[in-house]
């Protein structure tokens, strides 16, 4: 496919266990966000690493400095509960944050879980940055230097992200329908979590599921208005939605990853 018409995202199926794990694990951000706000707080709220770790529930802001409200996150590492040094966590713990996990008796699954479908996640997108490796060395010739497969492969810095969407109120639905005639305008359609680039190399998605917030109950994607979900701006800047099979694990090209190949890659908006 030409440059010009990428959508600077890929979907792979195929993956062994990944369905089975991602449908285990997504339905716990329910749970999650459902427990007491003081026990989320006080036991998985970590400050220290500009919450980086554990809970995050409006402490991002979104345009015009106003706190984001309509979402919650979960954030965690895979990979290790303690990473980096001790010196390293101290000077830089935004960089390094510890892991914040729920007791084993308030949400048991969740720790074991998160990590396997985090590392699942992780070693695909090992794989796929072997594949962009060639692809830039092609562009590039011998200014790319970088081995990202071997990066990928052993680093011990990945992010995992569980997100809970919070049911929107009245009178912001009624916002939103007032301006469905600006759909189409990338400045004004980002209600929900803001336009961006991720700051990254690569980010995984594993895809989404919708519930009932009152139940937990699962809700079919067929009774789910067809406008909802993930969207992205291609290369000419028009919008496109982006629906995830559930099969299929997608990965999005990030900012550090445009950086180092010189733009041969650009991050998806």
């Amino acid at each position: 496919q030409q440059r010009e018409e990428s959508l600077g995202l890929i979907a792979i199926r195929n993956i062994p266990s990944f369905v089975e794990t991602k449908n285990a694990f997504l339905p716990l951000a329910h749970k999650l966000a459902n427990l007491p706000q003081t026990y989320l707080e006080t036991h998985l709220t970590d400050a220290q690493s500009l919450y980086n770790a554990g809970w995050s529930h409006g402490k991002e802001k979104l345009k015009d400095d106003k706190p984001d409200l309509s979402k919650g996150s979960f954030y965690f590492n895979p990979v290790t509960d303690v990473p980096g040094t001790e010196e390293e966590r101290r000077k830089y713990p935004a960089s390094y944050p510890v892991n914040k996990w729920p007791e084993e008796d308030v949400l048991p699954q969740l720790e074991p879980l998160g990590k396997a479908l985090g590392l699942l996640m992780k070693d695909v997108v090992a794989l796929l940055a072997g594949h962009i490796d060639e692809y830039i060395r092609a562009e590039c010739g011998d200014g790319y230097t970088v081995c990202m497969w071997t990066e990928m492969k052993s680093t011990e810095k990945v992010k995992g992200r569980l997100l809970y969407y919070f049911p929107r109120d009245e009178a912001e639905e009624e916002t939103q329908d007032n301006g469905e005639h600006e759909r189409d305008n990338s400045d004004e359609f980002d209600s929900w979590i803001g336009w961006h680039n991720d700051s990254g190399f690569l980010t995984a998605l594993a895809g989404d599921i919708y519930v009932d917030h009152d139940t937990g109950e699962i809700i079919p994607k067929d009774d789910i208005d067809p406008k909802a979900g993930l969207y992205i701006q291609d290369r000419s800047g028009s919008l496109r939605q982006i629906c995830i099979p559930n099969d299929c694990m997608a990965v999005q090209i990030g900012e550090c990853l445009q950086i180092i190949s010189g733009g041969s890659v650009v991050a998806t908006p």
